[in-house]
């Protein structure tokens, strides 16, 4: 147990983005988010980056310390997406919230056995990897895979695929958004509708995922044949050596890494139900 930093650095974590510090006494937060983003206080300015935050918990209260930082790709701005006059109380939070594009890179982060920070913030296949105490990367690991360019064809599969999918769920087939202030005295309450129309990245990432384990080497899921689809696994060490690759559908992304070259996955069986089954992967890929 240990308290929030109530002062001029306040801690919030989304509790899915936490990984913990392999030398103890701390937590990293940071990456996978894809959602509409907010800055600090609902009417601050938009972010610029997506920072790797080192948190520690060995004091009294939490401190926080920013250990890396991702690169954010242009957004759009919410509010230039009403399609109805947006009243002011609703004005000032939309100046601090943006949305991510169609296939925007993801911001992909995981942690090294000394606590370095391995990360991947763009579409290319770029692995930038940060030294404990350091907060510049000082290599990245590249492989010859380019990103492939989201053409005319592409965007139609995508809306015609997410359209259908909300159909199916009973919905009409279109975005749209809601955003309601709550009524204050006099005051009405205050509400702005936006259509949420697909604005799309000019590029498909090449990465989809990304492990580390406890023994160092470096798991990168690249993506497959179709834009949302998971294709081969690549290994590789914390030096950038390229151990080898499992071809897609041979394994599944361990959800855990264990010691001794342990691995947990969570399956479903015929009538959904998970379990866990643990497995030990061999040496060279530990």
């Amino acid at each position: 147990m240990v308290r929030a930093d109530d002062g001029s650095n306040p801690v919030a974590i989304p509790a899915h983005d936490i990984q913990p510090d392999p030398r103890g006494g701390a937590v990293f937060a940071g990456g996978s988010t894809r959602s509409i983003v907010m800055g600090a206080g609902g009417a601050a300015d938009p972010p610029t980056s997506r920072p790797v935050l080192l948190v520690g918990l060995d004091g009294e209260a939490a401190r926080t310390d920013t250990v890396a930082e991702g690169w954010l790709p242009p957004r759009s701005d919410l509010e230039g997406l009403a399609t109805s006059p947006v009243p002011a109380q609703i004005r000032d939070a939309l100046r601090s919230m943006t949305m991510p594009t169609v296939f925007e890179p993801g911001f992909l982060v995981a942690v090294l056995p000394d606590g370095g920070i391995v990360h991947s913030d763009s579409s290319a296949y770029a692995l930038k990897v940060t030294p404990p105490g350091a907060r510049d990367a000082a290599r990245i690991i590249r492989r010859p895979f380019d990103p492939e360019p989201v053409t005319e064809s592409v965007r139609e599969a995508y809306e015609e695929r997410t359209a259908e999918a909300r159909r199916a769920l009973g919905g009409t087939g279109s975005r749209r958004l809601m955003l309601v202030g709550a009524a204050r005295g006099n005051n009405p309450r205050s509400e702005a509708t936006f259509d949420l129309e697909d604005r799309f990245y000019h590029e498909i990432p090449v990465l989809r995922d990304l492990a580390t384990t406890w023994d160092g080497r470096i798991w990168v899921r690249r993506g497959g044949e179709e834009p949302d689809s998971d294709g081969p696994i690549d290994v590789l060490t914390a030096e950038g050596i390229y151990v080898g690759t499992y071809a897609t559908g041979t394994t599944e992304m361990p959800d855990a890494f264990g010691p001794g070259g342990l691995a947990a996955f969570i399956e479903l069986d015929d009538f959904d139900v998970a379990r866990v089954v643990v497995r030990r992967l061999p040496a060279e890929v530990r």
